[in-house]
Parts: C-alpha cells; sequence; structure tokens
C-alpha cells in the first residue's frame, strides 16, 4: 500500500469519527431543548378583523400572560397603534405602547430608557 493512501485513509476514519461524535452531540442537544418544550401554552384569545380599506385589528392572548393588540389603517401610508404586555423573566411586569405612522415607530413603556436632559454649560459662548 502507498503511504499516501494510508495516510488518506486515516483522515478519512478521523472525520468520519469526529462526524459520528458532532451527531450524537446533536441529538442530545435536541433531546434537552425538546424536553423543555412538552408544556403547551393556550391561546385564550384569538381576534382578527380586516376589511378591503386595508384597515385591520388583532388581539391574542395567551395561557402564560402575554397579551398583544394592534389596528392600523391605510392613509398615505400605513398607520399602526396598539401594545402588549408580558412578565419579564426577572418578574417585572411589561407594558409597551405604541403609534406607528408618518412620525415614525414611537414605543412608550415604564421600562424603556429615557434619554438623558440638556445640561447647561457652565460658560456663556461668545460670538466674536
Amino acid at each position: 500500500m502507498d503511504i499516501h493512501v494510508g495516510i488518506h485513509m486515516s483522515t478519512l476514519y478521523c472525520t468520519a469519527i469526529t462526524m459520528q461524535r458532532l451527531l450524537v452531540l446533536a441529538c442530545l442537544v435536541a433531546v434537552v431543548v425538546a424536553d423543555s418544550y412538552k408544556t403547551p401554552i393556550p391561546i385564550l384569545k384569538d381576534d382578527r378583523t380586516q376589511n378591503a380599506y386595508g384597515e385591520y385589528t388583532f388581539d391574542f392572548e395567551t395561557g402564560n400572560g402575554i397579551v398583544r393588540n394592534e389596528a392600523g389603517k391605510q392613509a398615505d401610508g400605513q398607520e399602526s397603534s396598539g401594545g402588549w404586555s408580558y412578565t419579564a423573566p426577572e418578574g417585572i411586569p411589561i407594558k409597551l405602547s405604541f403609534t406607528s405612522g408618518v412620525g415614525g415607530y414611537q414605543p412608550v413603556g415604564d421600562h424603556l430608557p429615557v434619554a438623558p436632559t440638556s445640561v447647561p454649560l457652565p460658560y456663556e459662548r461668545q460670538d466674536y
């Protein structure tokens, strides 16, 4: 047997072993992730409307406390408003409302960061 064929065969064997190990690892990860999704979350409410003029509404609520609603229409572009609420993993209730249209997307919520207020300069600028 040629030395190059032997090296090539051993490389293929190592690659096959590595692929088998990766396949086993992927299967284990899939089992662990699938185990965490055993209990389905019920949909308690799912109301949707839409008309021929581009107006729509939807409102839904899930069994784990997520609530989402939105209404919109076509008026020289899309205009929408709505919001959602849920409990963050830290136990903090989150409630966000928004409007979207000509002025862009404008979210409102107590959990959102607030821009700093302007601070007066310690001196007055003089133009010469």
